[in-house]
This record gives structure tokens, sequence and C-alpha cells, in this order.
């Protein structure tokens, strides 16, 4: 048996929610039916309006093999902490992850209608316990019908190019099927932040990826564009505490994720309504979060996420002071305490360990439930003449040579650091493609990708070592340089794809070649 599961409430979000709920609901349910799939449609109601009738009764009366589970508004105003956010989408599909019937479990949104191919791969099963399966995302206009969704001349530019995106990226929050078992082993989406939803599917591949988990393309999906998604809010206004999906945050600090074993409010008591108990309403005076958890999470939002709209000069200097040390072959002694600046000290201690940089701090971690991190390896006691101390000084950070005293300058001086944004999955990234580029011996770009991915990349500066050949909006065949930069998170795949065709090899993907085991740690229990 199959469960799909889709979450919502009776806010009319983006203006039209209901009819595009029913829209891809019966459209989805159709193509299940005809392909003889035994399947339930579940709805998770995150927090119904008060002077509103509940969503889940006219679900369950309208859509074939339809159940509800309600999450109540009490539970809501306990578990969140962003006042800006009345839905919290990924706790309300963990809600009904725990409670599905099927043994195979796909989570996907209110707004996306399977193709005709996925439905056959679904109806095909044979489906790997140890494998997590996702789709391609395609944007149109709602208005639009089946058959002129699927010409390409009417689809719409969005998070996903043509091609699949890395196995990490895109749209994995809209469609997600793997076994029920796996979705249990993995405990869901991450349920310790609570003041945003974004970039949870993201983290919930890196972290099942991390855990020696697969991730499998299996085909299309349509996605109906409508007003306050994620794609039509203004730039300026996307890191913002105030939109209605939250701000963005380290979603790789911790890897891999542990949600607590009650996860999907499995220790609320519940009561079944209808004639055949389709609509679960959770006890929400049996949930609390303990005063302790909430001074907890809210000193963890000091280490994942920036207080402000504030540059990230501070992770810049950490940059281009361990690239640099790598090239002089020095250890690096760091002495900061602040938890942004040890959270992304500890995302590039992960990656320049790999170029065997020896990286030393005396500061911990904090200690918080959910979240995996090693150590630093303490500094010795003697420093000596191979060592570089990093420190900071009031809202500084200096660097000095430890054997003469002298204050380095490690901030290159032709594309300098320019007020980068609050980044750290770039940045991390950015820091791996240096040191490959150098360990192969280059020491040229062109960076392939002339769009807003570039702009923000290129105030995280390049170091003075490496020589800019150029900027390029197409495959730079014609350009000396020891490497192509692709710099693209949406189009990463077909660029990769373009080079491949132009028959250029000397390329350095951020995003596509991600180490799967970056975070690994251990098997979850």
């Amino acid at each position: 048996m199959l469960t799909i599961i889709v979450s919502g409430r009776n806010d009319d979000y983006g203006k039209d929610f209901r009819p595009r709920l029913y829209r891809t609901a019966m459209h989805n349910a159709a193509l299940l039916s005809a392909a003889g799939i035994d399947f339930e449609y579940f709805l998770a109601e995150w927090n119904p309006l008060p002077d509103r009738a509940p969503l889940s009764a006219e679900f369950v009366s309208k859509v074939p093999n339809a159940r509800a589970v309600i999450i109540p508004g009490a539970v809501h105003e306990a578990y969140t902490l962003n006042p800006s956010m009345p839905f919290h989408e990924m706790p309300a599909k963990n809600a009904a992850i725990r409670r599905a019937n099927g043994d195979v479990v796909i989570v996907t949104n209110a707004d996306i209608l399977f193709s005709e191919d996925l439905v056959r791969r679904i109806a095909e099963g044979r489906w790997s316990g140890n494998c997590l399966y996702r789709a391609h995302r395609i944007d149109v206009k709602a208005e639009l019908d089946w058959n002129e969704m699927q010409d390409p001349a009417n689809q719409l530019p969005s998070g996903e190019g043509r091609l699949c995106p890395p196995y990490y990226l895109g749209a994995g929050g809209d469609f997600c099927l793997a076994t029920r078992a796996l979705w249990h082993k993995l405990r869901g989406f991450n349920e310790t932040v609570r003041f945003s939803t974004r970039a949870k599917d993201w983290q919930f591949f890196l972290s099942a990826a991390a855990e020696g988990i697969d991730i499998e393309f299996i085909g299309d999906v349509y996605h109906l564009d409508h007003e306050g998604g994620f794609r039509n809010t203004a730039a300026k206004n996307l890191n913002s505490q105030a939109v209605h999906f939250g701000k963005w945050w380290d979603i790789e600090f911790g890897l891999p994720i542990q949600n607590p074993v009650h996860w999907g409010f499995s220790n609320l008591p519940e009561t079944a309504y209808g004639a055949d108990g389709q609509i679960i309403v959770l006890d929400a005076s049996r949930y609390f979060v303990t005063e302790e958890q909430n001074t907890n999470d809210r000193e963890m939002m000091k280490w994942i996420a920036p207080p402000s709209a504030a540059a990230d000069t501070s992770a810049a200097i950490l940059l281009h002071t361990i690239f640099a040390a790598y090239q002089h072959r020095r250890r690096l002694i760091c002495r900061v305490t602040k938890p942004a600046l040890l959270a992304a000290l500890s995302g590039f201690e992960a990656i320049a360990s790999r170029y065997s940089v020896d990286i030393r701090c005396n500061a911990n971690l904090s200690v918080a439930p959910g979240y995996t991190y090693k150590s630093f390896t303490p500094e010795p006691g003697t420093l000596c003449g191979i060592d570089w101390v990093l420190e900071e000084n009031g809202a500084d950070l200096e660097v000095y040579d430890y054997s003469t005293g002298e204050r380095l300058d490690v901030l290159p001086a032709a594309v300098k650091v320019n007020e980068p944004g609050f980044n750290p999955v770039l940045s991390r990234r950015l820091l791996r493609a240096y040191l490959q580029l150098h360990s192969d011996g280059g020491c040229s770009i062109a960076v392939y990708g002339a769009g807003g991915h570039t702009k923000e990349l290129l105030k995280w500066g390049i170091p003075d070592s490496i020589q800019l050949a150029g900027i390029f909006e197409q495959p730079p065949n014609a350009v000396r340089a020891d490497a192509v930069l692709l710099s693209s998170a949406s189009f990463e795949s077909d660029m990769l794809e373009r080079c491949r065709q132009a028959n250029i090899h000397n390329v350095i993907a951020l995003y596509t070649d991600w180490p799967k085991d970056m975070w690994a740690t251990g098997v979850i229990a």
C-alpha cells in the first residue's frame, strides 16, 4: 500500500490554495487508480484558523481514499520560535509519516502534479529500503491544462534546470518516496529548528547521504505556480525572519541531524472522528516544550542563523586564512569563542582536514540534542615556527605569525571580500574549490555563470594566488584557464552537461560532487 502525504491549512495560502489542493489530489489519485495502485491520500493540517472550518473534513469528503491529521493551534504556539510563521510544513508532514498506513510513503506538496511516467515507475515498485527516491520539478502556470504544461515552451524558470539537480538541491520537499521503515529510521525532517522551514529538505538529503542512504531520481512532477511562494518572493525579502517560510540558516551544521524518539508528535494522544475514523486530532493539552528546551533552541539559533542581514566578513576571513595556511604549509591555531565563528570554523575544518590542513582550537561546540559534531583538536602546550594564530580582537579577527609576531593580511587584494551575505553552504564549497584547484597544480579559473550566484560568489573574494581568467555566460572553451568553475546552484547540472558537450573536462562543480560522507560520524540507531 502507498501513502501520499500533503500538508496545508485553511488560510487560502497563495490566494487559491484549496483549488490547487483538490486539482492536484484528484489528478494524482486518478493516475494512481488507473495504474492499479492501492493508496491513501493523507492531509496534515497544521494550526487551522479557529474562525474557519478545518480543511480536513472537506478533504476526506472529496478526495478518494483520504485521511487527515490535525495538529491544533496550541501545538503550534508551543512549538514555533518565529511569530511570523503560522505554518510549519515539515513537522506537519512528520506527523502524517508517523501515522501512515502505507508500506511506501510519498511526501509531496499540495500543488504538485505527478507525471504519467512517474506513476508508471511507482506502479513498478521495487523499492530499496536504503534509498530515497526524488522527482525533478517543473514549474508551470496554474491556468494551463495538463497537455499545455508538458510543452517546454510553456514551462517557467525555476529552482531546477532541464536536468535533475545535485542529489540534495532543488525541490526535494516536493516529492520524496521511501519505504515507511526508512522514514522511521531517519526520523523524518528536522524538528529541532523551530524558527524556519527553509531548506529542511536539502538538509534531510545531506543528512541521509551522510548515513549511507542512496538518493535516486525517478521522474518528473509539475508545480503549479502561485503567489507567496519562494520563487515569487522578492530577493530583498528572502532572508527576512518575516517571510512565512522563515530565514536562511546553516543547514549543514551538526549533521547528521536526528530528531527525538517522539518525532512527529507520536507521544500525543489522538481522537479519531468520522464514520471510519478518517480524521485524527492530536491532543494539544498534552504537548508542551520546556523552558529549558526553548532556551537551548534559542541559543542554537546563534550558531546556525545570523541575527541580522549583516555581512559575514568573519567567515570570509576564516576561509582565506585557512586557504593561505594550506599554501604556506602552516598549522592554524584558532582562538575564537563566538558561536557563529565556531560553527563556521567547524564546517571549514571538515573540508580543510581532507587537504591535510592542521587546525587547532581549544573552544568546544555547545552540546545540543539532535546535533552531531566532533570536537576540535586542542592547541599544543607549546607553539612553534610553523604556527599561525587567528584570534578575536573585539569585533575583528586578526592573524599573525607566531614565530615573528608579524600581523598577516590574508585577504585578497585583486578580487576583494565585499560584504558577503550569510551563506555557509557556498563558502564551504568555495574553500573546497580553491583547495582542489591548488592541489591539482592549477592557479587560474574561468567562472562559467554570470547571474546572481556569481555576484554572491565574488563577494567572498578570490585568493590572489588564483587568477580570474574571466566570467562567461557560455562554456568558455576559448579561454585559457586551469579550470572552469561552475557558478550556479539551480542550473549546475545543465551547465556541466554543456561543458561535456563542448569537450571541457577541467571543471570544478561546487555542488554536484559534494562528498556524501562529509558529515558522517556514525549510524542512526
